[in-house]
Formats: C-alpha cells, sequence, structure tokens
C-alpha cells in the first residue's frame, strides 16, 4: 500500500510541475501582451502618435494569433508539442529583448512588426500546453487542471498592468518588454525540462495523417465548440471594453473608478474557470455540457437584469457575477473539442476553439460600438449579451457529448 501511495504521488507529480510552470510561463506571457496599455500615454509621447496607431502596440501578438491558430494547430499535433514550446519560448525571448530595443530607439513599425513574429510563438504555446495539459492529467482531473491552467493569462493581463507602470518607473517602459520576456523564458524552460519525464501524447497513437486532420477541422462538433467559443468570447470582451465607458457616462463616475469596478469581472475568472472543472466532474460526471449552458443562460439572465439596475451598487455586483457566470465554461471549451476527434489530433480541434475565440474578442467590441451608435443608448451592451448568450444556448442544444474518456 505504502509504495503504491509513494507511485500515485510520483506520478502526479509530473503534471502538477507542468501545470504550475506552464501558468507562471503565461502569466508572464499575458503581461509582456498587454503592458503597453498600463503605460499607453508614455507610448505615445514616445512615438508622437495618437490612440488608435498606440493601440496596435496591444492589439498585434493577437492578430498573428488569429491568423495563424488553425495551421500552427495542424502542425502541432504532427511534431514534438514538448519541443515546439521550447522553442517558441526561445522565440519569445528575442522578440522581447528586440522589442526594447526597437522601442528605446523610437522605431514604431519595427516594434510592431517584431510584436506580430512574437504572436506565432503566442499561440504555439496556448495550443500546445492546452493539449499537453488536458493528456497530462487523468481524465477525471483534466477539466480541472485546464480550468486553472487557462487562468494564467488573464491573471497575466491584470499583472502586466500592475507591474508594467512600476517598471517604467524604476527603469522605462521599454524595458517592460524585454523584463516579461526574460522571466517567462525561464519558466517556458522549466516547463520543457519537466515535459520530458511526463507522457503528454495518447498513447499507442502515431502521427497524424492529413485525412486525420482534415476529418478534425470539418468535424461538426469542433466547430460547435467554436462557435461556442466564439459566442462566449464575444460577451466577454463586450463587458470588458464597454462597460467602464457606460459607468462612467450613467453614474458620473471618473474613469478610473469605473475602470477599477469593471477590472472585477476578468479577475473573478481566477476562481470561476476552475471552478467550471470541478463542477464538470463532481456534479455532472464530467460532461461539460450542462456547465456551458448554466453559463450561457446565467449569463443571459444576469445581462437583462443589469440592463434594467439604476443604481452603482447593483451593476458593480452584476459585474461581479457576470464574470463568474461567463467564465465558468472557458476552460471546459478546451478540454470538450478534443473528445469529439482521436487524441492525436487534439491540438487542431484546440486551434480551432482558440482561433474563433479571439476572433470573438476582435469582432464583439466594435459591433457592439456600430450598435451604440445606431441607437444612441448603452443599453446596447446589455441587449448584445443577452442575444449573443441565446445564441450559444441554442448551439449548445443542438451539440451531442462524446462519453467522457
Amino acid at each position: 500500500m505504502g509504495s503504491s501511495g509513494v507511485t500515485v504521488r510520483h506520478n502526479l507529480l509530473g503534471p502538477i510541475g507542468l501545470l504550475v510552470t506552464g501558468w507562471l510561463l503565461w502569466l508572464f506571457i499575458g503581461a509582456w501582451a498587454i503592458t503597453p496599455s498600463s503605460v499607453l500615454p508614455l507610448v505615445m509621447d514616445a512615438f508622437e502618435i495618437q490612440e488608435t496607431a498606440a493601440s496596435w502596440v496591444i492589439t498585434a501578438p493577437q492578430i498573428a494569433a488569429l491568423l495563424a491558430g488553425l495551421p500552427v494547430g495542424m502542425l502541432l499535433d504532427r511534431f514534438d508539442r514538448g519541443h515546439s514550446v521550447l522553442l517558441s519560448v526561445v522565440l519569445l525571448l528575442a522578440v522581447g529583448l528586440v522589442n526594447t530595443v526597437l522601442a528605446a530607439r523610437g522605431e514604431y513599425h519595427a516594434l510592431l512588426g517584431t510584436r506580430v513574429l512574437g504572436g506565432f510563438g503566442l499561440v504555439t504555446i496556448w495550443i500546445a500546453q492546452t493539449a499537453m495539459i488536458t493528456q497530462a492529467f487523468p481524465a477525471h482531473r483534466e477539466a480541472t487542471a485546464v480550468g486553472l491552467f487557462v487562468t494564467g493569462y488573464p491573471a497575466g493581463y491584470a499583472f502586466g498592468q500592475f507591474t508594467g507602470p512600476l517598471i517604467a518607473s524604476v527603469l522605462d517602459w521599454t524595458a517592460t518588454f524585454g523584463v516579461y520576456a526574460v522571466v517567462g523564458f525561464l519558466f517556458g524552460l522549466a516547463f520543457w525540462l519537466i515535459d520530458r519525464g511526463v507522457d503528454t501524447t495518447a498513447a499507442g497513437t502515431d502521427s497524424p495523417t492529413r485525412s486525420d486532420l482534415r476529418r478534425a477541422v470539418t468535424n461538426r462538433g469542433v466547430w460547435g465548440v467554436g462557435l461556442l467559443s466564439m459566442l462566449s468570447y464575444m460577451i466577454y470582451m463586450i463587458f470588458n471594453s464597454w462597460m467602464p465607458t457606460y459607468l462612467a457616462s450613467s453614474f458620473e463616475i471618473s474613469l478610473a473608478r469605473s475602470g477599477f469596478y469593471t477590472a472585477l469581472f476578468p479577475a473573478i475568472g481566477i476562481l470561476a474557470r476552475p471552478g467550471g472543472g470541478y463542477l464538470s466532474e463532481r456534479v455532472f460526471g464530467g460532461r461539460s455540457r450542462p456547465v456551458i449552458g448554466i453559463s450561457l443562460f446565467g449569463a443571459g439572465i444576469v445581462a437583462a437584469l443589469m440592463g434594467v439596475s439604476s443604481t452603482l451598487t447593483l451593476m458593480v455586483a452584476g459585474l461581479v457575477v457576470a464574470g463568474f457566470i461567463v467564465q465558468l465554461q472557458f476552460g471546459l471549451l478546451y478540454t470538450l473539442v478534443q473528445r469529439y476527434v482521436p487524441r492525436k489530433v487534439g491540438g487542431t480541434a484546440v486551434s480551432v476553439v482558440s482561433a474563433v475565440g479571439w476572433l470573438g474578442t476582435f469582432v464583439g467590441p466594435p459591433i457592439v460600438g456600430a450598435v451604440i451608435e445606431g441607437t444612441g443608448t448603452y443599453i446596447a451592451v446589455f441587449g448584445a449579451a443577452v442575444a449573443l448568450s441565446v445564441g450559444g444556448l441554442l448551439t449548445v442544444l443542438a451539440l451531442s457529448e462524446p462519453a467522457v474518456r
């Protein structure tokens, strides 16, 4: 009995090590990706540019991730994912250091180009690590593990927003890129070293053929989960992008105060994302559709109630509840989609959900902005969230869920 217990602990040590180092890597990747927004006035002054041009420094990596997501996922299913992560963190290290040099020289367009290049590393690491962590844990723990893992990116956003100005005050705003890249590289290297002793591939599977990959990208279930990802991330970004302006204009508070209240919406995801995995495993026998359905239904109800709320206290409470409910499903999307296809093409399935989800983060805010301009009211923010929730619920009902592996 004693030796068996030691074996179980030993077997879990590697996967837990992957989860911890992977999460910490994303803490610094997220900070590298978002940090220009925390020092945006300094960026604008340094390059003598306006808000629109400055925003491209923030979004450049995400654009690359959106465009490259699907082909990268298909390639990862044919190559060693661990080595792909290592090469990508080396790329991000180089990009981060070059970002610092180019920013210090005032070379705006070159900075944008290297940030786009870094986006290819970002998407490679995301898809590879999501598939690796899913397969490193036993089936009855994978949803919670991935739910914990995907909190690293939003935590990185918060970390970058907080530490970016501190680094800028001690060194310079241009140093933020290099600092995050160097520390992130160390955790990426640790992840790769741990992975050498962990089985993160399906036993007995060979490299997928082109036919296998084609079936994965044409699978109805894969694209159904992809649609859920797009709708859910649109809801997520609608709240993140438009709520500060809505609160400031409707309740006559400062942008700083409204920004603080809005920050509660993504921050609660640190509890919600692994919570969705725990709920799936402990209450619904590993099934994901019930939790995703609860998430979308709850998001629609809360958005509708927020639309008729008349006090700031109720609005802030609604943001916390909405942030929890919306993000409850996010980790589950990445584990559910892999169950529609063989393990050997899990990276391709994850890439569909990731790429379509990133698309949702881009198109959500401008679509709602156009609706606000057309209607002349910010109530459109809540109406759009309700409509997207209904669309998501219909998608959930149309999907059949594969058996838990």
